[in-house]
């Protein structure tokens, strides 16, 4: 596990462009949530002099023509990110935290073929807005 979470983005309105958060302060993470089409993940800190709580936002759509997204696909999309941030880069010093799908990627509709699937959308991910810490 790597020292610190790097996420692109800090608090609205303060110039930041990337937010780096000790992992190994980390306390817990106590939500995952998508509401209004805005996923919001929730990190409590629990070590000395870090005492607060980060939060992590992330536009998004969550159904829609062709999307496919859905609240729960959004916020599983979150979680398969920060867990797999906070595993990677063993022994490093910083770990990225990946983008989350916005719209998926569609296929064309298949009638038996095989081989080549032409895809009609392609999927795009969402970019993290603001990474705020709340003492």
């Amino acid at each position: 596990m790597a020292q610190f979470l790097k996420v692109g983005a800090g608090a609205a309105a303060s110039g930041v462009t990337e937010t780096l958060i000790p992992i190994a302060n980390i306390g817990a993470i106590t939500s995952i949530a998508n509401s209004a089409n805005v996923t919001t993940i929730t990190i409590q800190m629990a070590k000395f002099q870090t005492v607060g709580t980060y939060v992590i936002t992330v536009p998004g759509v969550t159904g829609g023509a062709g999307g496919g997204a859905t609240s729960a696909s959004r916020e599983k999309d979150a979680a398969e990110a920060l867990n797999a941030a906070l595993t990677a880069n063993p022994g490093g010093v910083v770990s990225t935290l990946g983008a989350v799908p916005a719209l998926l990627q569609v296929p064309a509709a298949q009638s038996g073929q095989s081989g080549k699937i032409l895809i009609t959308q392609a999927a795009t991910f969402a970019q993290y807005t603001t990474c705020t810490y709340t003492p």
